[in-house]
């Protein structure tokens, strides 16, 4: 054996040897339980170690492989492996820091996951078994080379891809694309990001989604809204604000666009709302035109009490896919930019962002997945 292996072979042993120690840590935090041996497995190359809860009622053995290191790309290999562990033993996957992209995933898939730090996720349905440990210190995650595909540029990269979410795209048809217009080399680093991270795929060199809803979710969790609120009142309710703020934008030649609530309603008309919100282009937001809106429009900037936001956006993408859904009302955010800046509100907000997904986000983004996961079978 050369050097080479010999080194790699003890990091293999030692890897082996946390993982059996911090699976022991965490189940000895359980009362009237005996961890049993553990157990190399050469006959059973799906997993690397075998490890025994036993308590009066029941016997529940983890196996377990470990990794070096687990990529979202690689996270479904590892799972498809375990796959052929024994029945009734509760599969885990064992690596120094597990991502949270990661660890979604191996949720997704029934497949448990511990960490260096005693980060874990173990279940099983058989046994009426949940453990879970989060926040917990552990190996800081190596700086991804990959741009942030949720960054302000970046984003609109991610839009273009959600909005149409069953299309491939070419890089430079993506960089052009009047929505993103963005240079290429961005367009090739967020490509990268999205593949790593196992949201794409790239097939004859076009980029592809794999799971929409996923990278839905995870730009949902980093969105952040509005750069600036100018909270204002009309004397009447939100729908004359709408109307005032309307007429006020078609009369300055002014970018807008009905936003959070005042969109949903439109979207789902179960969402019930009191406050409207409007998006509006940076030029909407000069002290004079301001001055315009409250001297000619009657509308106040107040502390208390608004029936209207004005909102400044972080992008001029907030635009992108803006329509009036009953003309001819004004015209409202698109239903994927309404759903994030309704899910970043949280409470009722979430509420109303989760019924315009429901209704106008869902279908075509879980087609997109079903596509994907019929391809697979059919490489399978």
């Amino acid at each position: 054996m050369n050097m080479a292996k010999t080194v790699n072979f003890m990091r293999a042993r030692e890897l082996v040897r946390d993982a059996e120690r911090v699976l022991r840590d965490i189940l000895a935090g359980f009362q009237h339980v005996h961890v049993g041996s553990q157990t190399h497995s050469p006959a059973n190359p799906c997993y690397d170690l075998a490890v025994d809860a036993v308590s009066e009622k029941a016997t529940v053995r983890f196996v377990v492989q470990v990794k070096s290191r687990v990529t979202p790309q690689t996270a479904f290999s590892v799972c498809e492996q375990l796959r052929g562990a024994p029945k009734r033993t509760i599969p885990v996957v064992f690596a120094p820091t597990i991502s949270p992209r990661v660890a979604d995933i191996l949720r997704q898939q029934g497949v448990g996951y511990v960490d260096r730090g005693g980060n874990c996720w173990l279940q099983s349905p058989h046994h009426h078994l949940l453990i879970e440990r989060q926040g917990l210190r552990t190996e800081r995650q190596p700086t991804p080379a990959a741009a942030d595909p949720f960054s302000r540029k970046s984003s609109r990269i991610v839009r273009a891809l959600l909005s149409r979410p069953e299309r491939g795209w070419q890089v430079r048809k993506l960089a052009e694309n009047p929505n993103v217009q963005v240079s290429p080399g961005l367009v090739v680093k967020v490509k990268r990001a999205l593949v790593e991270e196992h949201y794409a795929i790239e097939r004859q060199r076009l980029l592809y989604l794999r799971d929409p809803i996923g990278l839905l979710n995870a730009w949902s969790k980093r969105y952040k809204g509005p750069v600036e609120q100018i909270p204002m009142y009309i004397r009447g309710g939100a729908g004359t604000a709408e109307k005032t703020v309307d007429r006020w934008c078609c009369d300055n030649a002014l970018q807008y666009a009905l936003a959070g609530y005042s969109a949903a309603w439109r979207f789902a008309p179960e969402v019930l709302y009191t406050v409207a919100s409007v998006y509006l282009e940076d030029g909407g937001f000069d002290p004079r035109l301001l001055d315009i809106l409250d001297v000619e429009y009657g509308a106040k900037r107040v502390n208390t009490g608004p029936n209207l936001y004005l909102w400044r956006p972080f992008d001029r993408s907030v635009f992108t896919g803006r329509v009036s859904v009953n003309p001819p009302d004004p015209p409202v955010t698109s239903a994927l930019q309404t759903y994030l800046d309704l899910k970043q509100a949280g409470g009722r907000g979430e509420d109303a962002a989760n019924a315009v997904f429901e209704k106008h986000l869902r279908h075509d983004l879980q087609a997109v997945e079903k596509r994907e996961e019929e391809r697979n079978r059919g490489r399978a």
